[in-house]
């Protein structure tokens, strides 16, 4: 139902039900006829004419207890004084926050069905969808709780950007569910604990807990460690913590040493002057394996690595470098044309440079000391790329049991490695701060040996292994990776922590709607989510209210405040820029100039 441009909106009219009161049974009058515009998805644009009935026992003087009664089928189209369907509601949300489009995009959307909508009336919207979402996901939690009655694994993780606008996450790792979110300041442990509490609150102890190394971690699920549950890290953090301790510093050098004899740099300008030389004919002056060399001394094999320590490209880059020669002679062998000797002189004067530092030689064989242990507890620990939260991993569900046997022939590999580290340790493992690799990586499997393993099992009816706790943190990893992506996607900005800051934790209940499971419990399917959210409203549920603005915004209000009262002094601040303070420029009389003594000076 559109109406067209110009043209009055057809209006509908809604009445009551019911005839009678239902708080006394006795018959209802005419109290008020109200209009209001509504918008919904289904039937557009038009004017709601609503009667109200009530009893004279409502009437103003008498008893206050009869309510007013009005039209339960607009009640279920649109909320109670507000102008847009609950149909649109779910629409837009939908859109913004799973779909990750940006306002724009649900805007020109909406006109192609006859609905004209604003930015700033999506972005109300929006937010009437996340309140509405976030009140239907609390009362729903018993139904929720129930249908995790076998169990779940919690997962908790942090996020940011630059340093601001974290996001703390609640998940259950074994259905994928995010069972709440808060924004934080930071990651101290006091802040986290209260969010974590809430959580167990709302569906109960977990099977297990998930985290990382971080201290704030620990302490917020210190609690439900006292109370028997098993306090398990991320092998993958964990792997990642033990790798930074053994190559971070060796690291760092190698890289400043690379920076200050700027081979790197060298290369690049190498191939680019060698470039033009690659066409589709062949050019006999240089050859592609020419070209072809210098790039793979610069990439690689040109594959995606993983982040550090998994990936060492740097260390990769000047082993490339110390073996050029060698390669450069299987490559392109000789004899060499006139360009292609000028071109390797010159790749030779760059490489010359790694063989004059004499501190290259000691932290390269630094770091593959380290790297080759690093490699072996990773070995032992069978976490491989497609493990890491970059990687694919295939779902753990139908292979369960097979997942528990290969967890117990881990933990049996790193108690014989453990065992063989500190016979390699020696006398280097009783120091409080070791610096061999080996004494390192015993250090940390004696602290973390406790939270390393005892993953707990889900079984059915019949005995059989049917899920077991994830040994990663993976799911809120991925989840906070696609969130950024959509993030960068909705917004086209690359640095999010602003937007972080501004964005209502709640945004993170949106994504359980991609679980039919959730859904099923929720509200039955996605076309039912409207209605779902109209009954919220006519049973009077409280709604949550969305905080948008970031920790320091009271402050930034009333240090504006104080400064429209009380301006500080000049001095403490720049100057400001003054257009009229140039000064302007020189308009003395300049003489003409003399042609021909210009050329005889010249000597044109």
């Amino acid at each position: 139902m559109l109406a067209e441009p110009g043209q009055p909106l057809p209006q509908l009219v809604f009445v009551p039900e019911v005839d009678s009161c239902p708080s006394c049974d006795k018959a209802l009058g005419v109290y008020k006829t109200h209009c209001r515009t509504v918008t919904t998805l289904a039937q557009g644009r038009f004017e709601a004419k609503e009667t109200l009935l009530r009893c004279d026992r409502g009437s103003p003087g008498r008893n206050k207890f009869c309510p007013t009664v009005g039209s339960k089928e607009l009640a279920r189209l649109v909320p109670s004084g507000q102008s847009f369907g609950y149909d649109l509601i779910v629409y837009v949300g939908l859109a913004r926050y799973l779909d990750g489009k940006q306002r724009d995009e649900i805007r020109d959307a909406l006109q192609q069905r006859g609905i004209k909508l604003s930015t700033g009336s999506i972005s109300k919207v929006c937010d009437r969808f996340l309140a509405y979402l976030t009140c239907l996901h609390l009362r729903r939690t018993p139904q929720l709780r129930a249908a995790m009655s076998q169990g779940y694994s919690l997962h908790i993780d942090a996020t940011c950007d630059k340093g601001k606008g974290g996001h703390f996450l609640c998940l259950d790792g074994i259905r994928g569910w995010v069972l709440w979110a808060e924004r934080i300041a930071s990651e101290n442990g006091e802040l986290l604990a209260p969010v974590v509490d809430s959580t167990v609150k709302l569906f109960g102890d977990p099977i297990a807990t998930v985290r990382d190394l971080g201290q704030g971690m620990a302490a917020a699920v210190e609690p439900l460690r006292q109370r028997g549950i098993p306090d398990l890290i991320c092998h993958y953090h964990y792997l990642r913590a033990v790798g930074t301790r053994l190559l971070k510093q060796p690291y760092d050098r190698l890289r400043d040493l690379l920076k200050k004899s700027a081979v790197r740099s060298g290369l690049v300008a190498l191939r680019k002057q060698l470039r033009p030389y690659l066409k589709e004919e062949v050019d006999p002056r240089i050859r592609g394996d020419l070209i072809a060399l210098v790039h793979w001394l610069i990439e690689g094999q040109g594959k995606k690595d993983p982040c550090f320590p998994f990936a060492l490209p740097h260390l990769e880059l000047v082993l490339r470098c110390l073996s050029a020669t060698d390669v450069a002679n299987s490559w392109v062998p000789r004899p060499w044309s006139v360009r292609e000797r000028r071109a390797m002189r010159t790749l030779d004067s760059l490489l010359r440079k790694l063989h004059k530092d004499r501190r290259l030689a000691q932290t390269i064989a630094e770091l593959q000391d380290s790297w080759r242990v690093f490699c072996e507890l990773r070995a032992v620990l069978r976490l491989d790329d497609s493990a890491l939260p970059g990687g694919q991993r295939a779902r753990q569900l139908p292979i369960a049991a097979a997942e528990l046997l290969r967890l117990h022939d881990i933990r049996t590999a790193v108690r014989q490695y453990e065992h063989d580290l500190r016979q390699r340790a020696g006398d280097e493992a009783k120091k409080k701060r070791p610096s061999k690799p080996e004494a390192i990586v015993l250090k940390y499997l004696e602290y973390y040996r406790d939270h390393l393993f005892g993953h707990p099992v889900i079984r059915d009816g019949d005995g059989q292994v049917i899920v077991v706790v994830d040994r990663t943190n993976n799911p809120p990893e991925h989840f906070f990776g696609r969130s950024k992506q959509q993030l960068r996607r909705r917004l086209g900005r690359a640095n999010l922590s602003r937007d972080l800051q501004q964005q209502p934790a709640q945004a993170a209940l949106v994504a359980n709607l991609r679980r039919p499971d959730y859904v099923q419990v929720l509200c039955g399917s996605i076309d039912n989510l409207p209605n779902a959210f109209s009954r919220l409203d006519r049973a009077n549920v409280t709604k949550v209210r969305l905080t948008r603005d970031h920790r320091d915004s009271r402050l930034h209000r009333l240090v504006q405040k104080r400064l429209d009262q009380a301006p500080p002094p000049e001095t403490a601040r720049l100057p400001p820029f003054e257009a009229t303070r140039i000064p302007p420029l020189e308009t003395a009389h300049i003489p003409p100039i003399d042609r021909e003594s210009t050329l005889r000076a010249t000597g044109s």
